[in-house]
């Protein structure tokens, strides 16, 4: 038995090792972290994912968000699963969450006005959420689509307006 624990355990370092080589000496490899390039505009920078493609709509710096944040007919929406939104997110988001969307959109969707400036966001630089939802939500009509890639840590780390669930007792 001790022989077979240990042909299987030396059987997955091989193929960890294999797979991780092979992955290394591929062109189009998987990164092992991400890499998300910056492009700098002044003392912001708006992050932009792997995955964005030419047509997407647009993304924006913290400092673009917190503005918007401030123009009452801007509607933040929250990418994240509805267990992560409720553990804090930006005051006044609305939960969309793209996996769940077509159970949420019913509420949702008679709250979006077309032609509202619309900020989403999710967790941070590492979820591609709001850049999934950002394009779906193009598909059905709306035309005032910003993506906020920093996201809900980003946002969290500078202290800006937020609700939390202490908040809400």
């Amino acid at each position: 038995m001790k022989k077979l624990i240990i042909s299987m355990a030396l059987m997955v370092v091989l193929a960890a090792a294999l797979g991780l080589a092979g992955n290394a000496l591929n062109s189009e490899g998987i990164p092992l972290v991400g890499n998300y390039p910056k492009i700098e505009y002044g003392a912001d920078s708006v992050i932009i994912p792997p995955s964005a493609e030419e047509g997407d709509p647009p993304f924006i710096t913290l400092k673009e968000a917190y503005g918007l944040f401030h123009d009452p007919g801007t509607i933040f929406l929250d990418a994240r699963e509805s267990e992560e939104y409720d553990l804090g997110h930006i005051r006044g988001a609305l939960n969309l969450p793209f996996d769940w969307f077509d159970d949420h959109w019913p509420d949702v969707e008679p709250l979006l006005a077309k032609d509202a400036d619309l900020v989403i966001y999710c967790s941070g630089a590492e979820c591609e959420l709001s850049l999934y939802e950002g394009r779906h939500l193009r598909e059905l009509g709306y035309g005032k689509i910003h993506i906020f890639f920093g996201g809900w840590s980003e946002w969290q780390s500078r202290g800006f307006p937020t609700t939390m669930p202490q908040d809400e007792s």
